[in-house]
């Protein structure tokens, strides 16, 4: 296709003069110049591709307005030691609640994972900003519903008529059918059931306990994971300043815009690929017209 890449060299500014880019600074001290550009240098996310930020110092310093970049999508930190048994174990249809001075703040259903740090997944990334959000202004907990399509009364029978098909086993090998076997123990302590006490023995209020526990498990945050972590970064240039019909900057007239540069906000589930590969090809296209 007729095309140079420079390797092993770094861009250290972007040159301009009436409305136009002029050239590329690099940092061996050579210049590249075209008549026309596309910035690709995506967010904060994964530094270790190239995303560092340097992007939005460029466009800032070319007039464009950026709103701060901030980990989006990005995994929470839990302040409960237990949670560090519980790595790897996943949920496919769970449910978070958001609770900041006993008010309910936010409640969404999705996948789960626990992690030897907290909490992961794509229910716990779409609701990561949201709840960063909150926690600036103080503690945030969150209940976790691990069966968000029954009521407390019907787990309580699902409980009640699970532990009856094996009486004189101990409870903590008969609940297998109700939690993941990893979760077993930490569920158990948590209930206050002493996980020798055969099933045919436990009371009404301890199965009580232990269906409002799966209904509602406490979390408490401790924080989220840096942007080298998150699999997005919030903020960018503002969408006002961008042509979407060519991804020209309304700014700069030879200057493309792509990606993570541009301030989306958008779930985890593919989203982010698909705004890169299609204002991508969109700048691509309209940059080789002019």
């Amino acid at each position: 296709g007729g095309v140079t890449v420079v390797s092993g060299t770094t861009v250290t500014g972007i040159r301009s003069a009436g409305g136009r880019i002029t050239g590329v600074a690099l940092s061996r001290g050579a210049t590249i110049t075209a008549k026309s550009y596309v910035l690709a240098t995506g967010g904060k996310s994964q530094p270790e591709t190239g995303s560092t930020g340097d992007g939005f110092a460029w466009l800032s310093k070319l007039g464009h307005t950026v709103q701060e970049s901030n980990a989006a999508l990005v995994p929470i930190k839990l302040k409960e030691s237990w949670v560090k048994n519980l790595s790897g174990v996943s949920f496919q249809h769970a449910k978070i609640t958001v609770f900041q001075n006993g008010k309910k703040k936010d409640s969404r259903v999705g996948k789960i994972l626990f992690t030897h740090f907290g909490v992961s997944g794509p229910l716990a990334l779409n609701m990561s900003k949201s709840i960063a959000d909150l926690f600036v202004w103080g503690p945030v907990e969150l209940a976790l519903d691990l069966y968000p399509m029954e009521d407390i009364g019907s787990l309580n029978k699902r409980i009640l008529e699970h532990l009856q098909n094996s009486l004189n086993k101990k409870i903590r090998n008969n609940l297998g059918g109700i939690v993941q076997p990893k979760m077993v123990s930490t569920i158990l302590t948590l209930a206050q059931i002493d996980p020798e006490k055969q099933a045919n023995a436990l009371t009404k209020e301890e199965r009580s306990r232990l269906a409002h526990l799966l209904k509602a498990l406490p979390l408490t945050v401790a924080g989220f994971l840096g942007v080298e972590k998150a699999v997005v970064t919030s903020g960018g240039v503002s969408l006002k300043e961008v042509d979407f019909k060519t991804m020209q900057s309304k700014l700069v007239s030879n200057l493309y815009l792509v990606g993570d540069l541009l301030d989306f906000d958008r779930p985890s589930g593919g989203y982010s690929l698909q705004i890169c590969w299609t204002t991508g090809h969109i700048a691509g296209e309209n940059a080789a017209k002019q």
